[in-house]
């Protein structure tokens, strides 16, 4: 039925509605013209009255005038949302080039919807899509509106189908390529998941992880061992086998161009058909031996004694010692590899207490039983160290200090087989990289809680497999950001959560700005910025009052400000390069450069320079200057010679009186 709102006041039901009888659910039929028996029902409330009803979520979906009529429009828009996940999932979803492939590849709608339903299940650590309404009502969500668990389960099984899936996976493929996948050390794990699904052919019974009676589905991850980053990923019977499954996913990788330098795998892949399948692809391999296997046995034999706390094997820090030799891996076949020997000195330790301490524990509690005349209960784990014999003085609890011995001195020893003569050092590094498949298998089954699978087709489980991985993308992008920050990772999703917005009286939403640092940092990590929050503020807004808007959820561009990186900048040239030409220089927009004046304005400020130029002189000489010569032309006249000029007269001479 849905959530029923049981607070709000009843309301008559809608023209059409019917009651029905057994349990008092107010439906509707849909199809109209056909016969009552062929029609879809949907149930809009529950009925209190022969004419009134309390109505549910679907009543507020189909009928809005209604819902505003008789609630207002308050009971539309939620006074608070919070768009924390919202924005550090758009721009990761952007970053990563997951969000657009996801566009090309099912649809705007349904792209949104998947994004949905990655932040759901980051959030609740769980895929039970019936909880999706009620933990993601207060969320700004990439879709129009949140979708129920129906529309989930077709998202899964209709629109996620086999054909899609391989176009999704085709497209992230050539993303990582395009990004530098080119030639890496791959981690590969498998696992099964519980599904209980019936009459589908990739359900099968086999060995759950659960020790449950049920059927499982198999999948296998490929992640990049460097950077954590989920490369690949395929859904098989639970039946397969191993080897089966890797060769399949060793072909995919090879026949898109990903050029695997080498692949880490763990115990649970030590075949034969495993090693022979690596070695007909020419695959480099750093494989954990299972304890009993003619490889381990055999280095166990030859050099266990010799690496024991021996400072000349010693392995970096943190007490490991190791050596290496070449043997044959099984006894019914020829392959030989090298295999490296460890002995983890504190490892050995915290086992060998542990173990020590429970078989003291079980002597002393099967003691006291016997003693009390009950049948001693030693658990089964230990009854090859413990057990209850007779002697003269009747049934006592014996330990079997030969076999408790052997067990003490075989703890912290384990065996590594490689392609390649590799020092021990360089065989703990590339295995310990399998730490990145190890923390995705981690993050799947806890942080996103798909260790069972929930779904009632065969298309719902690869569509089911195909949202789980596209989570997984998500999640590792905002585990690397965190680890590089020195951040939590799950703190900080409840702390990005609490960013909000506000609904005002004008029925608008607006950011309310108290990011913290952390906040901050971890949000920049994905060109994320503060104000990019009014942006998304008023998208939302865009959403609830215009019908004209877009279903592409957009992250604003821009560029974050920081310290800048080594090297010359792009676009630059260096010192000894020619300027460009005046040809080569790009071609000048129309208008008025920005910052520039008009020829008015310039003539302006030309005019009042020039007379600011021209102040009336003050009274005095100006300081620094000289008297002025007498007769300027003194000193620029030529010398007088003797007697009178040419040319000249003389002088009358004066009248006698």
């Amino acid at each position: 039925m849905g959530k029923v709102f049981w607070n709000n006041r009843e309301i008559p039901q809608p023209p059409g509605a019917h009651i029905d009888s057994s349990d008092g659910r107010v439906f509707v039929y849909l199809d109209e013209g056909k016969p009552v028996r062929e029609s879809r029902k949907v149930t809009v409330g529950h009925a209190t009255s022969q004419t009134m009803m309390h109505p549910n979520e679907k009543f507020r979906q189909m009928y809005p005038a209604l819902w505003r009529e008789h609630y207002g429009e308050s009971g539309l828009a939620r006074h608070v949302m919070r768009c924390g996940m919202y924005a550090l999932t758009l721009g990761a979803g952007w970053q990563t080039g997951l969000y657009p492939i996801l566009h090309d590849v099912y649809g705007v709608r349904n792209a949104n919807y998947i994004m949905d339903y990655v932040m759901f299940s980051i959030f609740q650590h769980s895929n039970v899509a019936q909880t999706f309404p009620d933990r993601m009502r207060d969320e700004v969500l990439f879709s129009e509106r949140a979708p129920d668990d129906t529309r989930l389960s077709a998202l899964f099984s209709k629109d996620m189908d086999e054909e899609s899936n391989f176009r999704f996976r085709d497209a992230w493929l050539a993303r990582c390529v395009a990004d530098g996948l080119r030639r890496v050390w791959l981690s590969i794990d498998g696992s099964n998941n519980d599904c209980s699904v019936t009459g589908s052919e990739i359900v099968e019974g086999g060995n759950a992880k659960s020790h449950k009676n049920t059927g499982v589905v198999g999948y296998m991850y490929a992640v990049n061992a460097e950077s954590g980053r989920p490369v690949t990923y395929m859904v098989y019977n639970g039946g397969k086998v191993d080897a089966k499954a890797l060769q399949a996913m060793v072909s995919y990788l090879h026949g898109h161009g990903v050029e695997v330098e080498g692949v880490i795998l763990d115990r649970g892949f030590c075949t034969h058909d495993v090693f022979a399948i690596l070695e007909s692809l020419g695959y480099q391999y750093v494989v954990m031996l299972k304890s009993n296997v003619e490889g381990h046995t055999a280095m166990m034999a030859d050099h266990s004694g010799e690496i024991h706390w021996n400072v000349r094997h010693l392995v970096g820090m943190g007490g490991l010692f190791g050596v290496t030799g070449r043997k044959k891996l099984f006894k019914e076949h020829p392959d030989e590899a090298f295999v490296t020997l460890f002995f983890d000195g504190k490892n050995a330790s915290e086992r060998s207490v542990t173990l020590l301490n429970k078989v003291f524990s079980a002597f002393g509690k099967a003691k006291a039983e016997l003693e009390a005349g009950t049948a001693p209960m030693i658990p089964a784990s230990l009854q090859k160290h413990l057990g209850v014999v007779e002697n003269e003085n009747g049934r006592a609890v014996q330990c079997n200090f030969r076999e408790l011995q052997e067990a003490i001195d075989g703890k912290g020893f384990c065996s590594i087989a490689s392609s390649a003569d590799l020092p021990p050092g360089e065989v703990d590094r590339l295995y310990h990289l399998r730490d990145a498949s190890e923390t995705q298998y981690m993050i799947l089954k806890s942080q996103l809680g798909c260790s069972v699978t929930r779904v009632h087709s065969t298309e719902g489980i690869q569509g089911k497999f195909a949202a789980c991985f596209m989570a997984a993308v998500i999640r590792n992008e905002i585990m690397s950001a965190c680890r590089k920050a020195g951040l939590a990772t799950n703190k900080m999703l409840l702390e990005v959560d609490r960013l909000m917005l506000l609904l005002n009286g004008n029925g608008l939403y607006s950011a309310i700005h108290d990011e913290s640092s952390r906040q901050k940092e971890l949000l920049a990590s994905f060109d994320i910025l503060p104000e990019d929050f009014d942006s998304i503020a008023g998208d939302v807004n865009r959403r609830l009052g215009n019908p004209v808007h877009s279903q592409l959820r957009m992250k604003p561009a821009h560029r974050v400000e920081g310290k800048r990186r080594v090297g010359r900048p792009a676009g630059t040239t260096r010192k000894t390069e020619a300027a460009p030409s005046e040809e080569a220089k790009p071609k000048r927009g129309r208008g008025r450069p920005k910052g520039s004046k008009n020829k008015k304005t310039l003539e302006k400020l030309n005019a009042a320079a020039t007379l600011e130029a021209k102040k009336k002189r003050g009274p005095g000489r100006p300081k620094g200057s000289r008297n002025k010569p007498k007769t300027q032309d003194v000193a620029a006249a030529e010398k007088r010679g003797r007697g009178r000029p040419k040319g000249s007269r003389n002088r009358p001479k004066p009248e006698l009186r």
